[in-house]
């Protein structure tokens, strides 16, 4: 199977509440992140620039739109939570959650991978 068909795979399992959650958000994603490959990574879609951008990890009733640089980027963002050395989260709980804070963590998240990319494991 492709990383596009596992990717594929990931979001035509979930049911509700989180499958319209996942969706939105992976649509701000692929909105925001042209550029960014996708595959599987630890069971989940995650987005790939230079290194591992964002993720989408589906829950039970929320989703966490993972940032692999998290912690670069918490100081800017108050949603941003988590206190990982570098993985940090925003837990999104409805579609109307998805705003212009999560386009502007999103973009900042891009653009630290664009000019300043970190390895994460």
């Amino acid at each position: 199977m492709t990383d596009a068909a596992k990717v594929e795979a990931y979001f035509a399992k979930l049911a509700l509440p989180v499958d319209e959650i996942a969706g939105a958000l992976r649509a701000c994603v692929e909105t925001h992140g042209r550029h960014l490959s996708t595959k599987l990574a630890w069971g989940h879609p995650c987005w790939i620039g230079n290194e591992r951008v964002v993720s989408v990890i589906a829950q039970s009733r929320h989703c966490n739109l993972q940032l692999w640089s998290g912690a670069r980027l918490a100081d800017r963002f108050a949603r941003i939570e988590g206190t990982g050395k570098q993985l940090r989260h925003v837990k999104v709980r409805a579609v109307s959650d998805i705003d212009e804070g999560i386009d502007d963590i999103l973009e900042a998240a891009i653009d630290l991978d664009r000019t300043d990319p970190q390895r994460v494991r």
